[in-house]
């Protein structure tokens, strides 16, 4: 029995610490950079190089890039973006917008008839220094053999793009033995002029027309 008078002490009322809130760091976002907007357009597979001009299309699609302005023709500038494959259809339309003719016996363009001349497959470089050919000579030229099968094989032959016949004439003639020096006779005797080792055009002086090789 408690004494009167006196209050009973409550118990001492402890206090609980709550537990601190951790801050969560929200994670940085970052930025998405934007693809580069490319110089030339690719659209259903056909590559297309915009001049301030004209437009210049290259139906192989293996091209891009913004073809430079420079005093050459936009075919030229197509053909020096590098090392192409021809479709028949721009290889010979490069030809004809530089003045050249291309021309057939059998009046066709298939690769695996020999009365045709094909441009399919032709290396770029190959139509580009022919292209050089009619600037610097002047001549008329017109193409009478390509890639077409019936030459003679060989990593460097017309099937695999690196040579053209061309009809001779006498403006031609003139300009490649005058402007290129003697460099013997080949196997089946005919003459050749050009450069000597591997740079430069080899030009072989056969019955009906020249064999070009462009290297």
């Amino acid at each position: 029995m408690k004494p009167a008078g006196q209050t009973a002490a409550k118990p001492a009322v402890k206090a609980v610490a709550k537990p601190a809130v951790k801050a969560v760091a929200k994670p940085a976002v970052k930025a998405v950079a934007k693809p580069a907007v490319k110089p030339a357009e690719k659209v259903a597979g056909t590559v297309v190089a915009k001049t301030s001009e004209k437009v210049v299309e290259n139906t192989a699609g293996k091209t891009a890039g913004k073809v430079a302005e420079t005093g050459a023709s936009p075919a030229q500038q197509a053909l020096r973006q590098g090392p192409l494959r021809l479709q028949q259809v721009d290889a010979e339309r490069f030809l004809r917008q530089a003045g050249l003719r291309v021309t057939s016996s059998g009046k066709c363009s298939n690769r695996q008839g020999r009365t045709c001349t094909s441009l399919q497959a032709v290396r770029s470089g190959t139509v580009s220094s022919a292209i050089d050919l009619k600037r610097r000579s002047g001549c008329r030229l017109v193409v009478t053999g390509g890639t077409e099968v019936g030459h003679a094989p060989g990593p460097y032959s017309h099937f695999a793009g690196y040579k053209l016949d061309i009809k001779p004439n006498r403006c031609i003639n003139r300009y490649i033995t005058k402007n290129h020096p003697a460099q013997g006779v080949r196997g089946d005797r005919a003459r050749l002029y050009g450069a000597e080792g591997t740079s430069g055009p080899l030009y072989a002086r056969e019955a009906d027309h020249w064999d070009i090789l462009f290297r």
